[in-house]
């Protein structure tokens, strides 16, 4: 007489309590990994935005004919930038002959003080007056072909680009997907502001400031903790670095705060 084997098989119960598990460990670990998915894209991005400025610049130079755009840029005669014109209209033209879409003298005025743009950890949202050209509707912003914005402006005897590597997506933050450079007068290369720093509240709240944007923008915060509305405009200092702000050893975008 041939022996049936016992096959051993779950329970109901058993089943349900594994796919409990399952679902535990992956509510645990899925917002982990999405949080990776999309530090990783905006890293790229920022990648990506800094070869095509990197690239502009040098264009731009060669249609001036000059050594060194910044500085050219930058003269001041009676109060006045009087190169400021034409290095509006080359930097632009070269955007948008780098888009491929046309060479003609075509940008974007976006209006961002309509949208909501946040600091660095999320804390605060940005106000006009914190953050000159950015929240600001006057300067020439170049929509590219990827939905990035990118945006050049000369002022406070410096020639300041900016750009939101993704344009209108989110998450719309100082650090985050919004960089801003300044281009250095010695060799044009993309600079920054200098190291950020980091003060309390209260040693900000000791110090005489003559307008709402230095205060706002002491110290070129990009921090989790700095409650001023300009946090993360020195973040540009870190992420070319590939350094994190808190110093954990972990990559500048591996860290972002949520």
């Amino acid at each position: 007489m041939t022996k049936v084997k016992n096959i051993n098989s779950f329970t109901f119960a058993e089943v349900l309590i594994t796919l409990g598990v399952i679902g535990i460990v992956a509510a645990m670990t899925l917002p982990q990994l999405i949080r990776n998915y999309q530090h990783k894209v905006l890293e790229t991005q920022f990648k990506k935005s800094v070869s095509v400025i990197s690239q502009v610049v040098l264009h731009t130079k060669n249609e001036l004919g000059i050594d060194k755009l910044a500085e050219y840029c930058t003269q001041l005669k009676n109060s006045t930038y009087p190169n400021a014109s034409g290095c509006y209209l080359s930097f632009f033209n070269n955007l948008s002959a780098l888009s491929k879409k046309t060479s003609s003298y075509t940008y974007y005025v976006i209006k961002r003080y309509n949208d909501k743009i946040l600091t660095y950890n999320g804390k605060q949202q940005i106000t006009k007056s914190a953050l000159a050209g950015i929240g600001e509707g006057v300067f020439q912003t170049k929509l590219m072909p990827d939905g990035s914005f990118i945006n050049m402006y000369i002022i406070e005897g410096k020639m300041y680009i900016a750009t939101d590597t993704n344009g209108k997506k989110g998450p719309n933050r100082l650090g985050h997907d919004i960089f801003i450079f300044t281009l250095d007068k010695n060799n044009d290369t993309l600079s920054y502001f200098t190291k950020p720093q980091n003060f309390s509240d209260e040693e900000i709240a000791d110090k005489d400031f003559n307008t709402e944007y230095d205060k706002e923008r002491y110290g070129n915060p990009c921090n989790t903790s700095s409650t001023q509305k300009a946090n993360g405009v020195g973040c540009a200092y870190y992420a070319v670095r590939g350094e994190c702000p808190e110093g954990s050893g972990r990559g500048y975008f591996e860290c972002l705060p949520k």
